[in-house]
C-alpha cells in the first residue's frame, strides 16, 4: 500500500510530456512558438511570444491549461523552477479566460537573463499561484531562438532594422497614457491595439511613423503617431537612423 501510494505521488508530480512537436507561428502582427503537453483529453500548452517594444530583448512565457477557475481575470506571483540547475525565479503573472477556446491562459514576461537561463533547461515548472504546471520541455535554446528570428523577420517587413533599435528616453509607457488618447478616436469611442514602427534619426528625434498594424480605425491609427511625434523622445547616437516598434493599446474606461 505504501508503495502504491508512492508511486501515485510521483505521477502526480511528474512533469507532463510533448503531445506534439514545437510549431512557430509566423503571424501577421506577431510570432509564437509553441507546443502541447499531456494527454489529448487536457492538452496544456506552452507558448513564447517576442515582446514587440523598444525593449526586443523580453519574450511573454504563457500557459494554455483547461479552464478551472471560471471566467474571473487575475494577477500576482508566479513560481518558475528550472531543471537541471535548480534555478528559482519569482515573475509577476496575468490569467484569464481565452473565451475562443475555453482554455486559461498564463502569461509572465521574462527578461533575457531569465530566457538564458531558461534556454539551458530541460524540464520547467511554473507556479501561478495555486496552480501548478511542469513540462518535460527538452533543450528550450533552438525555440527561444525560432521565435527571435520569426520577431527579426517580422520587423524587417515593417522596414525596421533589428540591428539597429534606438534607445528611448524616459518612461515610453507615459508617452501613450489615457490623458494622450487621440481626441478624434476618443470622441466617437473608439478603441483597440495599434502598432507603429519609428524611425529615429541620429539626434533622437522621430523621423517617421508607419502604422505595421492597424487598430481598424483611421482616426486611431493616424492619432497614435501624432502621439509619438509629440512625445517619443530617443538617445542620440551617430551612424544613422535607427529604429523602435510599440505596441499601444487604446482603452476607453466605460467600454
Amino acid at each position: 500500500m505504501i508503495f502504491a501510494t508512492m508511486l501515485a505521488l510521483a505521477a502526480i508530480d511528474a512533469p507532463l510530456l510533448p503531445s506534439g512537436k514545437w510549431t512557430v507561428d509566423y503571424r501577421s502582427d506577431s510570432c509564437v512558438a509553441s507546443r502541447p503537453f499531456g494527454p489529448d483529453a487536457a492538452l496544456v500548452y506552452l507558448a513564447f511570444q517576442p515582446i514587440l517594444s523598444p525593449d526586443m530583448h523580453k519574450m511573454r512565457l504563457s500557459v494554455l491549461a483547461p479552464n478551472n477557475k471560471g471566467e474571473g481575470t487575475g494577477s500576482g506571483k508566479a513560481k518558475i523552477t528550472l531543471q537541471p540547475s535548480g534555478a528559482v525565479t519569482t515573475v509577476d503573472y496575468d490569467t484569464q479566460l481565452i473565451k475562443i477556446s475555453g482554455l486559461r491562459g498564463y502569461e509572465m514576461i521574462v527578461d533575457v537573463d531569465r530566457l538564458s537561463q531558461i534556454g539551458q533547461s530541460t524540464e520547467v515548472s511554473i507556479d501561478p499561484g495555486n496552480q501548478s504546471f511542469s513540462f518535460a520541455t527538452g533543450k528550450l535554446q533552438s525555440v527561444i531562438d525560432a521565435a527571435a528570428k520569426c520577431n527579426g523577420d517580422l520587423m524587417r517587413s515593417w522596414g525596421v532594422d533589428p540591428a539597429a533599435l534606438a534607445e528611448p528616453t524616459g518612461n515610453p509607457g507615459g508617452w501613450f497614457s489615457y490623458d494622450q488618447y487621440p481626441a478624434v478616436a476618443l470622441k466617437k469611442h473608439a478603441s483597440g491595439r495599434v502598432i507603429i514602427a519609428l524611425t529615429i534619426n541620429n539626434e533622437g528625434r522621430l523621423k517617421a511613423c508607419r502604422i505595421a498594424v492597424t487598430s481598424g480605425d483611421p482616426d486611431l491609427d493616424r492619432g497614435t503617431c501624432d502621439v509619438a511625434k509629440s512625445n517619443a523622445r530617443f538617445v542620440p547616437k551617430a551612424g544613422g537612423d535607427r529604429y523602435s516598434v510599440f505596441t499601444v493599446r487604446w482603452w476607453i474606461d466605460d467600454q
